[in-house]
């Protein structure tokens, strides 16, 4: 236990020293997953009524879909958003209050389009669903009302992503908290997924549309590409974190009081074994987190499938249990974590974690024996 506390402490050293470290590699399980009719191009679990909202944008400027689902996968509504609404490949779906907020990829791009990256819209409870997770109706036709648009475009100067080969801001995601809104600038072919770095997270005043503040990311700065898409808040409701789907099927922890973008990032989930063989640019498209399930949903493009994860890590506490019952894929990652896995009608997953604190305990013992050490 000393050797293992000293090295920690030696790792917590050289992060000080400035030296940057990746990002802590996150443990990722399977709980279950279901399938969706279509492609999941944006996901959120509205706590009002304990259901999932999963917005399908199968085509470019053609009808959309909302398919009203429970978070055990099933089907409760299903919404068609007619294409004489005027978006055109609608990528994120948000809800406050009496508002919803749509994510329009493209609209920008299309002169035949209602022309912005984010819609708020009125939010009429279309299928009538309730607290209870009931809805009155199982289809619903829905023509929202735009009410506020925003526009981004990558090649503003308080974006500046891009590098000149690429002026559009592809937005692939929404949170909206307090009087902020999130969004995400998707890569895209053009001609390749990695032509056109930067690519930003940003935070927008939605009064004046202005921008906040700015993460910028290059297929450098976590060490592997990026292509952040899915959008949510975890558990804390964003008040420190942001997580972030990436089709490169990881998932992301960003720390919102950090400007850095390399050290924002203090957890990376490596999903890729549990999504399975996707092509590129069709991975993890959709985020949303459940406070109810204190499970992760995270839509896969290619398979129209939603995986249901646990997400953990050593900043999370020393030690979580979750028992449910079901098939379980795990994945661990970095040598701090040990994961024990009992499949049958009940399983139990518990990992075993370094915590922050253990973590500020380790570099104090460290620096007290380097001292130690010079002092005979």
């Amino acid at each position: 236990m000393a050797l293992r506390c000293l090295i920690s402490g030696l790792i917590s050293l050289l992060a000080f020293s400035g030296t940057h470290a990746a990002p802590e590699a996150g443990t990722v399980t399977e709980v279950t997953s279901f399938s969706v009719p279509k492609a999941p191009s944006g996901m959120f679990y509205y706590a009002s009524q304990d259901l999932l909202y999963v917005l399908c944008g199968t085509a470019t400027n053609a009808d959309h879909y909302l398919y009203v689902m429970s978070t055990s996968g099933s089907q409760k509504c299903f919404i068609t958003i007619p294409e004489a609404v005027k978006m055109s490949r609608v990528d994120g779906f948000y809800i406050v209050g009496s508002t919803a907020y749509i994510v329009d990829s493209q609209g920008p791009m299309h002169s035949g389009s209602a022309d912005g990256s984010v819609y708020a819209v009125d939010w009429t409870n279309p299928c009538s669903c309730t607290s209870s997770g009931t809805c009155s109706s199982s289809t619903a036709t829905w023509s929202p009302t735009i009410t506020k648009t925003w526009k981004f475009s990558a090649s503003q100067s308080d974006i500046s992503d891009g590098s000149g080969n690429d002026d559009y801001f592809r937005n692939s995601g929404i949170v909206v908290s307090g009087d902020y809104l999130y969004a995400v600038n998707g890569v895209h072919p053009n001609p390749g997924l990695t032509c056109c770095y930067p690519k930003s997270l940003v935070k927008v005043k939605m009064d004046d549309s202005s921008i906040a503040s700015k993460w910028s990311f290059t297929g450098s700065t976590l060490g592997h590409d990026v292509d952040m898409e899915g959008l949510t808040c975890g558990a804390d409701g964003c008040s420190d974190y942001i997580y972030i789907g990436d089709e490169w099927n990881y998932i992301y922890k960003l720390r919102l009081g950090t400007s850095d973008p390399a050290t924002a990032v203090e957890v990376e989930w490596n999903a890729r074994s549990i999504v399975g063989n996707v092509n590129d640019d069709k991975g993890i498209e959709s985020l949303t987190y459940a406070p109810t399930t204190g499970y992760f949903y995270a839509g896969i493009q290619d398979t129209s499938t939603i995986h249901v994860l646990k997400l953990e890590s050593s900043s999370d506490g020393t030690t979580t249990t979750t028992t449910y019952t079901g098939t379980t894929t795990t994945t661990t990652a970095g040598p701090t974590t040990t994961t024990t896995v009992t499949t049958n009608t009940a399983t139990t997953v518990a990992v075993t974690a370094t915590s922050s604190t253990s973590k500020t305990t380790c570099l104090l013992s460290f620096l007290i024996a380097l001292v130690s050490s010079f002092a005979k």
